[in-house]
């Protein structure tokens, strides 16, 4: 079964540089695509990157936002599964194993639980939301995956959402009541966010836009609010 592994970029060179020698060396292994999925806007040598590996298709999206690329990436994979990834994630070994089982046993979406590139009491706390279905647990960091005709009768992520797209999609998956696994096998985040500013300020920020979103707030102005208070680029 394959699985198409779809990464949203933009400027992530380095990020980029990380990842692809190991996805390449499980595709080496597994029925697996890797498709890169870059910004019009990125100015990098992402695309420069991505040519050393042989299992890695290229393509600059036709719209800006991770949701459009990826959209955009979707539309090109030729997996049954797709796997949505931020560059700065790093897969539990065993990913394509795992998401195999969980859809063999009829699940038709999920996502990892994860923990931090950083040893913390505080960020381990964090990191226990992810293992539960729960308000906060689904975001794009625990590393989405659906089904190509999920995806399709989801009608994939809404564009128009510039932040928050992955709740938007997950909070489908939850109303449509569509079975999903939330996997155990840990992936690893980046602590970035937490290191620029501190856990309070991120738990806070996170929250108050978390609300707005719930209470309907437009995705233009969740986003303003985000890059206002927070020391990150979005």
């Amino acid at each position: 079964m394959m699985l198409s592994i779809i990464i949203p970029v933009y400027n992530e060179q380095e990020n980029l540089t990380k990842r692809l020698s190991f996805l390449s060396e499980q595709a080496n292994k597994f029925p697996i695509e890797i498709i890169v999925s870059n910004s019009p806007e990125s100015t990098d040598d992402s695309n420069l990157i991505c040519e050393h590996y042989s299992k890695v298709t290229y393509f600059i999206a036709n719209k800006k936002g991770r949701a459009s690329q990826m959209n955009f990436g979707a539309s090109k994979a030729k997996g049954a599964i797709f796997l949505f990834l931020h560059a700065d994630v790093i897969l539990p070994n065993d990913f394509y194993q795992q998401i195999i089982v969980a859809i063999k046993k009829g699940n038709k979406a999920g996502f990892f639980a994860y923990k931090f590139d950083k040893k913390s009491t505080l960020l381990n706390f964090n990191s226990k939301f992810t293992t539960k279905d729960g308000l906060f647990s689904g975001g794009g960091d625990q590393c989405q995956f659906f089904t190509k005709e999920t995806f399709s009768t989801l009608k994939g992520f809404n564009e128009e959402f510039c932040i928050m797209e992955d709740f938007e999609m997950i909070d489908k998956v939850r109303k449509q009541k569509i079975p999903f696994k939330i996997i155990q096998s840990k992936a690893i985040v980046s602590a970035r966010k937490y290191d620029k500013n501190s856990w309070i300020k991120v738990n806070l920020i996170n929250g108050y836009v978390f609300l707005q979103y719930k209470f309907g707030v437009h995705p233009k102005k969740l986003r303003k609010t985000y890059k206002s208070l927070l020391r990150e680029c979005v």
